[in-house]
């Protein structure tokens, strides 16, 4: 699967990363999944890592749209969460979906480093470190 995530729900934190290629389907799949998920509501933080991703050719601003609908029908599940997005390339798409959610009281900002979006979410640096990092090797072993 080319987005993976793992919660840390004594933490209120959940990790994402986007891998390889990312189609728009499997983002809106994604995105069901996540905001049907009870631990969203109740998650404070979300880390994006969208670095390794080499691929969202069919993420264009009409995509970007239909999923920021799709998070935006669990409304209580953004207000008052903050959301940190690592990108490079994604850069630019990162930041009009975080534009969007903050219309439904998100807090989101990207990054293009890691250490910059723990201090804005107030996680510890080494242990974000240690969670990318297994989550990298876990994505790359499946």
């Amino acid at each position: 699967m080319a987005i993976i995530q793992k919660f840390d729900l004594q933490k209120g934190l959940i990790f994402v990363v986007w891998q390889g290629t990312v189609t728009a389907q499997e983002w809106f799949r994604y995105a069901h999944k996540l905001t049907s998920d009870s631990t969203w509501t109740t998650a404070s933080r979300v880390l994006a890592d969208l670095l390794s991703v080499q691929s969202t050719s069919s993420i264009q601003n009409q995509e970007i749209d239909q999923a920021v609908e799709i998070f935006s029908a669990n409304r209580a599940g953004l207000v008052g969460k903050k959301l940190a997005v690592l990108a490079r390339d994604e850069f630019g798409k990162a930041r009009r979906f975080g534009e969007y959610l903050s219309h439904f009281g998100t807090s989101s900002v990207v990054f293009n480093n890691l250490d910059t979006a723990c201090l804005f979410l107030g996680v510890d640096i080494l242990y974000a470190y240690r969670m990318l990092d297994s989550m990298h090797g876990q994505s790359q072993s499946d």
